[in-house]
């Protein structure tokens, strides 16, 4: 079976854990050894080799022989192919055992649920280099779930406790004598406590029995593995729970000194005019007493060099910019969260030396600015000012406009590749955070893409209170340690959180406290998600929801600075993909019909519009009954579009400053959920596959570092400054009618919008009670002062005089377009632009772009346009772009982009490509069935 090397090994900083077989200095036996040199042919050091290919695996049943005996020469029957980094499921799938579970099935009726019942033997060779006097040999694991028990060449080497635990192993005496090849054997044990398997069901309105975390919720005692794997609101019971060494084993040596860990503490000044970087090196020395080693480096294109002493064994030396002058910054460039700056990145590389040879060595990337926390805000219990979480970067206060991520895929199947163009997809939505939900996606890849793109975490640990607690308390706390300090280094990692909706045990509370206490000071440690039980608490936060669709106004109501916290961390709703996407993630017998494989893709939800079926009323209620699934997938785009949309702007509308009545404005929103762990209804801007749907542009639309907002509540027109400077110029508001004519317009200054605030600059309430039809199109242009239009905005609202839905948009006359494409090839791939135009007078709703494969038909993915769900009056245009990688254009050698939306008119539209073929969705167009066929 072909390998998968699904990702790359990133060198970093981490502490030796687990067991081990210390090595000697000398190495008798090994030919060609030198004593080393600046100019030795054979260095100590060498880091960085995954081991991927090569991997069988099989069920630790008592039928597999020993650890001892799996990690040697000796043939083993009944091993089969492995994927890893992988789980058992995902190395089944790969062997074709089972079907991908999550496209097309239930899972729980595709495969058993005894996977779990069992622990798994992985076992691969491979080559080793035979090792000079002095070096030693090291192999790691990024990553296992659960358990693991490591041989090597027939001998029992270590342990790892927990799925985000490291271990790393000193084998040097097992390599000096392997002869050129070792065996390695992993026996990776199973979960102490498991539930049954949730199933789904359309019919009870509840998402798999109405209980998160299994029957019991009984797997949470394991503590620190992928709980949510049990079955959740947002994720079937996944049968192996994603076991398996589920991130990349590595290989690597050094010299007698090795470098454990390297922490980077940049401490920016209050004015931003210097940065002092202070370094702790901890550090493992084989030589038997106190030797002086060099540590050289280079920081900003600066070298340096500093002699110290080190201890034999394990000890800690710090470097500060008294010790290396390369260590101060001066005029430091920044690391600014999404929209407000550059993320910059230094790199500082470090390593030590000894008689002209380089024992270790790392590359760190790391961050400069400076973050608080909190700012005086009114307790709604005492009426008096308490430390409310509110977040400022480099002295920049931060709206924090964010998503949640559950997992970062239920299988666990996340290349480095597909990681970061979830990353990607969120600084594309103009959000800036990512709450790591209990910690399920914690990768160094992870990290690494929050930092380039600028995105905040919010890091939670592996407690809720969904389950019992963690029985193994210590365990616990060992994962959390090394997570400190294998993340601690990246810029974007904001703060640490015990856990989700609940404090964890008094034990684990103190115990993350003083571990932040103790490894990273600087930042800040909230108990949960529900809120901050420590030494100086930081309150104004919670989660809560709503989870479900509500209208806009109810969101305006629900953050219109009368209501208690400011900061909300988890509210969501109902967020349906596009058509082609339903087609394929359920199988074509339940398209039209919901059913259980609907519920299997959490189309209940948490219930709160009576689970799928109610949804589907309301969608009726407010849009029309769907006549088909073209038409429900169509109906759904606005019911995404307008409540999502209204999450994020509900909040940017009263931020910052508090009012007369109004003391609690805005302080930040992350919603429930952004990124899908499966094929889903609910919860997520974009799908499984990447696929940007109308969610992912109302959060891009809503998160504008300048907006101009219609508060669908009290249809004031607000102004929402992110930026550092104060805002001046005029907002053109203007009001059209369902066939598209502009009844009502008016021009509303902008004296000065104050930085970093929302300003109100108006009302519309009299020009939209006076619509002439139940429903009106709003739209704002906002003109600055030097005549450049930083943003539109759009709206379809109901008539505040006469408020039925917009079940009469189904009667709204149809819209004529032209859609103009251009495909230009570069030496990376494909850019599209697209010029859109309504040339009609009806009002062109919600226009819809894919890139797409004209011979099989097939979405090309990811292909984010800078802008989709277009709506446009009648004369205007827009032009959108897309970047096609080299990758996909060589797999898709016919590229065409297509079209379709709420209503348009083919025949008065033109078409027209160069070098792409234009052509209409006639599928998801395909709305008005003889005989309605949607539902029953």
């Amino acid at each position: 079976m072909t390998q998968l090397n699904r990702r790359r090994f990133l060198s970093s900083g981490i502490t030796i854990a687990g067991g081990g077989v210390l090595g000697a200095l000398g190495l008798p036996g090994v030919a060609g050894a030198t004593t080393g040199g600046s100019s030795d042919p054979h260095p100590f050091q060498v880091g960085g080799h995954e081991i991927t290919s090569g991997w069988t695996f099989a069920a630790a049943d008592g039928t597999t022989a020993s650890g001892g005996g799996l990690s040697s020469a000796q043939p083993v029957a009944g091993m089969k192919p492995a994927v890893v980094p992988g789980t058992p499921l995902t190395s089944m799938i790969a062997n074709g055992e089972y079907p991908d579970p999550l496209y097309g099935h239930i899972v729980t009726d595709t495969i058993p649920d005894t996977l779990k019942d069992t622990g798994y033997w992985y076992r691969v060779s491979f080559p080793v280099p035979r090792l000079i006097p002095g070096q030693r040999f090291w192999l790691q694991f990024e990553g296992v779930n659960y358990l693991a028990t490591i041989w090597l060449n027939g001998t029992q080497v270590g342990t790892i406790e927990g799925a985000f635990k490291r271990g790393v192993f000193d084998v040097t005496d097992i390599v000096a004598k392997a002869d050129g090849t070792a065996y390695l054997a992993v026996l990776v044990g199973k979960l102490d406590y498991t539930d049954p398997p949730s199933l789904p069901s359309y019919a009870s309105g509840v998402t798999r029995g109405g209980r998160n975390g299994g029957k019991t919720g009984i797997t949470l005692k394991n503590g620190p593995t992928f709980f949510c794997t049990a079955g959740w609101d947002w994720l079937p019971t996944i049968p192996d729970r994603d076991l398996g060494i589920w991130q990349p084993v590595t290989w690597s040596t050094t010299g007698p000194v090795r470098l454990t860990d390297v922490h980077v503490d940049p401490t920016l000044s209050a004015d931003l005019g210097t940065a002092d970087i202070a370094i702790d090196l901890g550090l493992d020395s084989a030589f038997g007493g106190a030797e002086s080693v060099v540590v050289k480096g280079s920081l900003d294109g600066h070298a340096f060099a500093h002699t110290v002493s080190v201890a034999a064994g394990s000890s800690t030396i710090s470097l500060t910019s008294k010790d290396i002058a390369a260590l101060r910054l001066e005029r430091p460039k920044l690391w600014w969260p999404n929209g407000y700056g550059d993320p910059h990145r230094y790199r500082l590389t470090i390593g030590v030396e000894a008689g002209g040879q380089v024992h270790d060595e790392r590359t760190v990337d790391f961050g400069v600015r400076r973050i608080e926390y909190t700012k005086p805000i009114q307790s709604p219990s005492t009426g008096t000012p308490i430390d409310c979480l509110a977040v400022t970067v480099n002295n920049q206060p931060i709206l924090v406009m964010g998503g949640n991520w559950g997992l970062d895929e239920a299988l666990k199947r996340i290349p480095r590749e597909r990681l970061r163009a979830q990353v990607r997809l969120h600084r594309d939505a103009n959000l800036n955070l990512i709450r790591n939900w209990n910690g399920q996606s914690s990768t160094e890849d992870f990290f690494e893409a929050c930092d380039e793109y600028g995105i905040l975490v919010w890091q939670d640990f592996f407690c809720s209170t969904e389950g019992p607690p963690p029985e193994n308390a210590a365990r616990d706390l060992d994962n959390i340690r090394d997570c400190i300090v294998r993340f601690r280094n990246h810029p974007s990692v904001l703060l640490w959180c015990g856990g989700n909706e609940g404090p964890p045990p008094q034990q684990l509370i103190d115990g993350l406290d003083a571990l932040v206490a103790e490894l990273d000071p600087k930042r800040a440690s909230l108990t949960s998600s529900a809120g901050d039980t420590g030494a100086n608490p930081i309150g104004g936060y919670s989660s809560g929801g709503p989870y479900h669709w509500v209208t806009p106004s109810t969101h305006f109501s629900l953050s219109d600075g009368t209501q208690w916290p400011p900061f909300h961390n988890e509210v969501g709703s109902y967020s349906i993909p596009t058509l082609e996407f339903i087609r394929k993630m359920i199988p074509e017998a339940s398209w039209e019909h919901p059913d259980d494989s609907w519920a299997d893709r959490d189309v209940n939800g948490n219930g709160g519009n009576g689970g799928g079926a109610g949804y589907i009323r309301l969608t009726a209620q407010r849009y029309g009954e769907p006549r088909n699934l073209p038409d429900f997938a169509r109906k759904s785009q606005l019911m995404n579009y307008e409540c999502i949309k209204s999450i994020y702007e509900a909040r940017a509308a009263n931020m910052e400053s508090a009012a007369a009545g109004r003391p609690y404005p805005s302080t930040g929103v992350i919603m429930w959920m952004t990124n899908p762990a499966q094929p889903s209804f609910v919860w997520q801007m974009y799908s499984h596959d990447l696929e940007a749907h109308a969610a992912f542009y109302a959060v891009q639309h809503a998160c504008r570092r300048v907006n101009v907002i219609l508060n669908s509540h009290t249809l004031d027109v607000v102004v929402a400054n992110h930026t550092r400077t104060a805002l001046r110029g005029t907002v053109s508001a203007t009001l059209y009618d369902l066939n598209g004519t502009a009844f009502a317009d008016a021009s509303l200054p902008v004296g000065g919008a104050a930085a970093s605030d929302h300003t109100v600059i108006g009302s519309l309430a009299s020009q939209l009670t006076g619509a002439p039809s139940d429903v009106a199109f709003v739209r704002l242009v906002f003109e600055d002062a030097h005549g450049a239009e930083p943003v539109r905005n759009f709206y379809w609202i109901e008539n505040p005089a006469k408020a039925a839905g917009f079940v009469s948009l189904d009667d709204a006359p149809e819209a004529a377009v032209s859609v103009v494409a251009d495909g230009k090839h570069t030496q990376d791939g494909l850019e599209l632009d697209v010029q859109v135009e309504n040339t009609g007078r009806a009002m062109a709703l919600m226009l819809h772009l894919q890139a797409y494969d004209t011979r099989t038909g097939e979405r090309i993915l990811p292909a984010t346009f800078s802008d989709n769900y277009l709506n446009l009056a009648g004369g205007e245009s827009g032009t959108v772009r897309a970047v096609l990688t080299g990758d996909q254009v060589r797999r898709h050698k016919d590229v065409g982009v297509r079209i379709d939306g709420w209503g348009i008119d083919q025949h008065a539209s033109r078409l027209r490509g160069h070098g792409v073929a234009v052509t209409f969705n006639q599928e998801a167009l395909s709305t008005r069935p003889a005989v309605d066929t949607f539902g029953g």
